[in-house]
């Protein structure tokens, strides 16, 4: 089972599949799509559709989970995000892949054990979770890989209470919370 997820944006798309085998979790792909910021918004949200769709056709992920716009101090920035947020959620939805979205400060419970963590926290919690050597650049990667976790966390819990989420939910990835817990402990010392 692999999830891929998208951090939206129309300059720079983050993407990270993490694949989950039995307690391990590992990323099987991330990087970052970018489009030419002096091209027309029509002619890079296309380009950001076929890169998409060619990833969904390539990796063939089991769901995709993809940032939410919550709140953005510049109105531009939500714009764009939004923009590519959508386009994300088409895409998932043409190629029939259940979808389904979280916003940053669910994503940093999930992966950090705390809401309010920050940026290089979370970054690094990524990275250990993933038995990685270092954190993933560019940071729109890291996070995506880090939305990719936190749907695989969802779906454990959502499947020990017994809870449907409106789609597919992933198998529980036994020993998540284990990991999460070691890590955390590991950082704090």
């Amino acid at each position: 089972m692999f999830v891929l997820g998208v951090d939206p944006g129309v300059s720079r798309c983050g993407y990270g599949a993490v694949v989950a085998e039995g307690s391990s979790l590992s990323a099987r792909a991330c990087g970052v799509i970018r489009t030419p910021p002096g091209d027309p918004l029509p002619e890079r949200l296309a380009a950001l559709q076929v890169e998409l769709e060619g990833l969904l056709a390539e990796l063939r992920p089991a769901a995709v989970a993809v940032e939410r716009v919550f709140f953005q101090v510049n109105v531009r920035t939500a714009m764009s995000v939004g923009q590519a947020s959508g386009l994300a959620l088409a895409v998932a939805a043409r190629a029939g892949v259940p979808v389904c979205q979280y916003t940053p400060n669910e994503v940093k419970q999930a992966v950090a054990g705390y809401g309010a963590a920050g940026k290089a926290q979370v970054q690094a919690m990524v990275a250990r979770l993933l038995h990685l050597p270092e954190v993933p650049r560019p940071p729109d990667a890291a996070d995506a890989l880090a939305l990719a976790i936190c749907h695989l966390s969802a779906g454990r819990f959502r499947a020990a209470a017994g809870v449907g989420g409106g789609f597919s939910s992933p198998p529980p990835a036994p020993g998540l919370a284990r990991a999460i817990a070691a890590a955390s402990e590991k950082e704090h010392r």
